[in-house]
């Protein structure tokens, strides 16, 4: 957007408020948001909606500060990841909105859900549906285009957009596997443990050698393991899963219970052969994967790619904008 000569303002919380408080070139506007909470390895929404009730009503007290910048910033238009501030600025002020996320699949494309994911696919439908309902245009980022079963004329199905970090890696594979716990899983440790591989560990926020697990703390390095790992053993988060589809990397996902995004997207995966996934890993499951190393190759191999085609959808809608 800054290369298209926008000129931009971020509402933002979190960890994302960290990184892109250091981008040159944009405004950002600290808000507070709503974080995931987890409980006994999975997702708590009555722990997640009690810890963020006040977070919202914090919005509210700054409200004058918030829209003061607004104001002065005078925007043309606004895009979404999925959150329910920028939506309802966009209302306040009468702005077109371009909603630009992959949770939308839920509610814009058809997709096959197996019965035992019938309760969340159902419960995470309507959330993203009271979150985002309307909009002037859906971008949605998809691993697979799928049927578009809603808003036809005003809703894209587009490949990840991959940091230029990625896209520009430089690929080998090696014996090391890598793998990236988003919630500590020791029991899925212990499975790992006992196959014979080199496993890098990363989640732990610790650096120490403990048989064939090699545990290091998120950093540069990591995107150097990912490039040279010959798979990759995950929690199946899409961002992740994203970078690994397009470095050709296979994947065991693991989704984190009560995220039906992450067991969807580990249904896609398995779905086309390019990895397989357990919420409850065991070892013959695990070693089964690494059994099947050369067919998910193969598949990830067929795969054609385009990280840009999201970006070049973005730019064709932001020029239709009246």
């Amino acid at each position: 957007l800054l290369r298209r000569g926008h000129s931009i303002l971020v509402m933002t919380y979190g960890q994302a408020y960290d990184v892109l408080r250091q981008e040159k070139g944009i405004e950002i506007l600290k808000i507070e948001g709503i974080e995931l909470i987890f409980d006994n390895g999975g997702l708590s929404l009555k722990k997640t909606f009690s810890e963020n009730a006040y977070k919202l009503l914090e919005n509210l007290k700054n409200w004058k500060i918030i829209k003061k910048r607004i104001d002065d910033f005078k925007p043309d238009v606004c895009i979404s990841d999925m959150e329910p501030t920028v939506p309802i600025m966009r209302r306040i002020y009468k702005l077109p909105l371009i909603c630009l996320d992959n949770q939308h699949r839920l509610t814009h494309l058809k997709i096959k859900v197996p019965k035992k994911y019938l309760k969340e696919y159902t419960i995470a439908k309507i959330a993203v549906d009271r979150l985002v309902s309307r909009a002037d245009s859906f971008i949605i980022l998809s691993f697979n285009k799928g049927k578009i079963q809603r808003d036809k004329e005003k809703t894209f199905v587009v490949e990840p957009i991959l940091r230029e970090e990625i896209m520009s890696l430089q690929t080998k594979i090696t014996d090391q596997v890598l793998v990236y716990m988003t919630k500590k899983d020791d029991k899925a440790l212990e499975v790992i443990k006992k196959i014979n591989h080199k496993f890098i560990v990363y989640g732990y926020g610790i650096e120490k050698q403990e048989e064939n697990l090699i545990f290091k703390k998120v950093g540069p390095g990591f995107i150097e393991d990912l490039a040279n790992t010959k798979a990759i053993i995950a929690s199946a988060g899409f961002t992740l899963i994203s970078e690994a589809i397009y470095l050709k990397k296979p994947y065991f996902a693991i989704p984190l219970k009560g995220q039906f995004e992450q067991a969807l997207n580990a249904l896609f995966l398995k779905q086309a052969g390019l990895g397989d996934f357990s919420e409850k890993p065991t070892l013959n499951k695990v070693k089964m994967f690494f059994h099947k190393l050369n067919f998910y190759e193969k598949n990830l191999e067929k795969r054609k790619v385009n990280p840009n085609e999201a970006l070049e959808v973005l730019d064709k809608v932001l020029a239709n904008i009246k």
